[in-house]
């Protein structure tokens, strides 16, 4: 049988330092369910508990996938650029060899 947990004893001080250390682990670890796991255990909070105090958080930490995609577009938009000039440049540069 699982023992019964009674989160209602936790202070608002440790649910909040809870919520900040995930905050601070998820751009560390693989994922925020992985500081998620990390802080529950180092606790003694259960993991969906501690994950139910992080989503109700105002101002919680934000899926990191949105972020990533975000960075990913940003770079491949950069990427295109720069490749779109090392083309023109390299074409400028046979064109004037080739007058020479």
């Amino acid at each position: 049988m699982i023992p019964q947990r009674r989160y209602r004893d936790v202070s608002p001080e440790l649910r909040a330092a809870a919520v900040k250390k995930v905050s601070e682990l998820q751009s560390i670890v693989s994922s925020r369910w992985r500081a998620i796991q990390l802080v529950a255990e180092a606790t003694g909070v259960h993991p969906n508990t501690l994950r139910n105090w992080v989503e109700a958080h105002p101002g919680g930490p934000k899926p990191p996938r949105r972020d990533l995609e975000r960075e990913l577009r940003e770079r491949d938009a950069a990427l295109a650029a720069a490749s779109e000039m090392i083309a023109e440049l390299s074409h400028r540069l046979q064109s004037s060899n080739g007058r020479g």
